[in-house]
């Protein structure tokens, strides 16, 4: 009996401590996945407020390209640099935010996959800017001065003579309409006007940017094969002119339009690789940095 009773005694002191000790480890367990939540919602704050300010700057990039067309003498190169220099800048807090969620494990993988979502979506916003770009740099492309005149007043009178009813317009006329034409929205008068210009006088100093300016404007009106065309004429009649490495870029963008992705980085690499410096060939690395491709590689043959 007395062995029953002390049996029993020692049970009821035990189950209390067991209980106890349960009780502690659950404490612990909550105060953890406490933790866990606040750093959680720090992350998220922390999230949203890039967020906030990410869709403040695309706001501002979509203000400034509907500006576009009503004030375009008023934009700049430095338009540009400036938008793609505020959304790198943006970014980064955003990498250094994907190595610190990283480190939360298998918990927060929910809040990694939605990171890398953003990441695929600020991808696709830089891929827009630029193309916004490009069509700001077809618009705004700063008239030159204008081509010494060719024509040749006749000797007696100081006045054209009797052939001079059939010739062409001087090439300072020719090109001066054009570029006027351009600055003011006539594009199919300016296409026509720069196609008579080449065609009149191809050995002309300004007769590559008059070629130049034809696929520019085929370009913005998606007249894509037109313009792939245009720019080839640019590269194949002056390879070594000042616009060439604008040939190259432009023409990928027209097969881009056409969906020939592959020929598209083929030219981006070409002017990447031959003109490393120029606006063109840096343009080119960041089209294909958006395509998720090297720049390094080989450029293949030009597309016919």
């Amino acid at each position: 009996m007395m062995r029953s009773i002390c049996i029993l005694a020692l049970s009821t002191l035990l189950i209390p401590c067991s209980t106890f000790a349960a009780s502690k480890e659950q404490q612990e367990m909550q105060r953890d996945i406490a933790q866990l939540q606040d750093q959680v919602r720090t992350l998220q704050s922390g999230f949203d407020q890039r967020m906030s300010s990410l869709q403040t700057l695309v706001e501002q990039a979509l203000d400034a390209g509907n500006k576009t067309n009503t004030n375009v003498s008023v934009l700049s190169a430095s338009v540009a640099q400036t938008l793609d220099r505020e959304l790198k800048d943006a970014l980064r807090p955003i990498a250094g935010l994907t190595a610190k969620m990283d480190n939360l494990g298998d918990n927060t993988s929910d809040i990694k996959n939605a990171l890398a979502d953003l990441t695929t979506q600020m991808n696709h916003l830089q891929q827009q800017l630029t193309d916004l770009n490009n069509a700001i740099k077809v618009l705004q492309a700063p008239p030159a001065a204008p081509p010494p005149s060719n024509t040749n007043p006749d000797a007696a009178g100081g006045t054209p003579g009797p052939a001079a009813a059939s010739a062409p317009p001087p090439a300072t006329v020719l090109y001066g309409n054009a570029r006027s034409d351009f600055s003011s929205g006539k594009y199919d008068m300016a296409a026509r006007d720069f196609t008579d210009f080449v065609r009149f006088y191809p050995d002309d100093p300004f007769a590559a940017e008059a070629q130049y300016q034809i696929g520019s404007i085929h370009l913005g009106q998606m007249k894509y094969e037109q313009a792939v065309m245009d720019f080839d004429a640019v590269l194949e009649r002056y390879p070594d002119n000042k616009v060439t490495p604008d040939a190259y870029f432009m023409k990928g963008m027209a097969l881009k339009g056409l969906n020939r992705k592959n020929d598209a980085i083929a030219e981006w690499r070409t002017v990447a690789r031959k003109y490393p410096k120029s606006d063109s060939g840096k343009q080119a690395v960041q089209q294909l940095r958006a395509l998720g491709v090297s720049a390094g590689t080989p450029a293949r043959r030009r597309a016919q």
